[in-house]
């Protein structure tokens, strides 16, 4: 008895030393708010869109906060190196700035944006080309989650691909997955393909997808471009894990800071964002899911 009564005790005071010993700490991390810039145009003719938002900090409720007194002018350079002004007229909504009209483009000619904020910071995005347009030739599903695209990959040059499968039904969006690849297994192949497994991104596998429609979007983009989306991707990855307990994530590839191809011409460093040039085919085709 006399030693179960010495077990309490210690039991009780090793307590009160855990509950005496525990402080609450408030965060306060120093906050240099980062402009952040994302847009990209096409081949296709349609307004240019362009959101320019500033990082908050930690504890503020919000997740970022919109730059709305910024001027952005978006330029090309054409095959003989010449450069001109494509557009400066923007329409400003909650940070993102539309180009006022439609916005024609060449393939072969590369594009680039700058802005400048109200205090006079420019950032000016990397010049990239307008390359030709990869047809899809066709696509299929095999073992009723692998959209398998085909098309024929050009062999003069080293391609970077950005395509994106989404599921529809009855005209309402249900799944949307992005993924990224170069040619290095298929350059210069006639029947070169990628796959996409329908739904890597879906939550709970027990729950059927109901869709009657696939729309496909496949881009050739440049190398900066590619390896931003690429690690965008390993970002989403890593934050969706759901094997976060698991030691074998300890070894996991750590986060990465998404910067792309815009730089602060102030500072000379790369800020986060992207501004990307595609070179878009796409497919919709129905489904018999």
């Amino acid at each position: 008895m006399k030693s179960i009564y010495i077990k309490i005790i210690a039991s009780s005071l090793l307590i009160l030393c855990i509950s005496s010993c525990t402080k609450e700490i408030s965060v306060d991390v120093p906050h240099e708010p980062q402009t952040i810039i994302f847009g990209s145009i096409s081949n296709e003719t349609a307004p240019v869109s362009i959101r320019i938002q500033q990082s908050v900090p930690l504890q503020d409720s919000s997740t970022s906060k919109p730059v709305n007194d910024a001027s952005v002018s978006l330029y090309a350079k054409d095959t003989s190196g010449n450069t001109n002004l494509v557009t400066n007229d923007f329409v400003i909504d909650q940070g993102v700035y539309t180009s006022a009209q439609s916005i024609s483009t060449t393939i072969g000619y590369s594009y680039w944006i700058e802005v400048r904020l109200n205090d006079g910071t420019l950032f000016k995005s990397k010049e990239e080309l307008l390359k030709p347009v990869v047809p899809i030739t066709n696509a299929k599903i095999k073992n009723l989650d692998i959209l398998e695209i085909e098309f024929s990959d050009p062999g003069n040059d080293t391609n970077f691909y950005k395509f994106t499968v989404a599921l529809f039904n009855e005209g309402q969006l249900i799944s949307s997955n992005t993924s990224q690849s170069n040619d290095v297994v298929f350059n210069g192949k006639e029947s070169a393909s990628v796959e996409v497994d329908l739904f890597r991104l879906q939550d709970d596998e027990d729950i059927e997808i109901i869709y009657n429609e696939i729309r496909i979007t496949f881009c050739n983009i440049n190398f900066s471009s590619y390896q931003f989306y690429l690690n965008q991707s390993l970002q989403l990855e890593a934050n969706d894990s759901e094997s976060s307990g698991d030691p074998s994530q300890l070894f996991a590839t750590p986060p990465v800071n998404l910067l792309g191809n815009i730089m602060n011409s102030n500072s000379n460093k790369v800020v986060l964002g992207n501004f990307t040039v595609n070179a878009i085919s796409a497919l919709n085709q129905p489904s018999s899911n």
